[in-house]
């Protein structure tokens, strides 16, 4: 059985940045390109979480997104409702996150990332808020 310290150094070991222009990896987090707009996995660039998410935000956005994306591996074909909401509900957690949408993250205004990440909340509250629309 593994512990979490060799889970945790396995990961770390297994994002090692490939690339002079990506940075030293933390314990639990992937290397950032210089600019810190991207992460490095596995030799591919990915646009990075928007480090202006308040920890609360971000939290949360993190546990809908940890939602969205285990409910749509559960769902099978037969029930296409539900894996709609899953993936929207996945969407709408990586646009609030600042890993999708335009403009990009470092590219908008302090309020335009304000009101995405805000506005992603307000919407995955509501996907949420009706048991009968739990994508899970």
């Amino acid at each position: 059985m593994r512990t979490t310290r060799s889970v945790s150094k396995s990961l770390a070991e297994s994002v090692a940045p490939s690339t002079k222009e990506a940075t030293r990896p933390t314990k639990l987090s992937p290397p950032k390109t210089d600019d810190g707009h991207y992460i490095t996995v596995n030799g591919c660039k990915w646009r990075a979480t928007d480090p202006m998410v308040p920890d609360k935000a971000l939290a949360e956005i993190k546990h809908f997104l940890a939602k969205g994306r285990s409910g749509a591996r559960r769902q099978n074909r037969d029930d296409s409702e539900k894996l709609r909401l899953s993936r929207k509900a996945t969407g709408l957690a990586k646009l609030g996150l600042g890993e999708r949408g335009k403009p990009e993250w470092w590219n908008d205004t302090d309020e335009g990332r304000k009101e995405r990440w805000e506005n992603a909340l307000t919407q995955l509250r509501g996907l949420y808020s009706d048991n009968n629309n739990d994508p899970s």
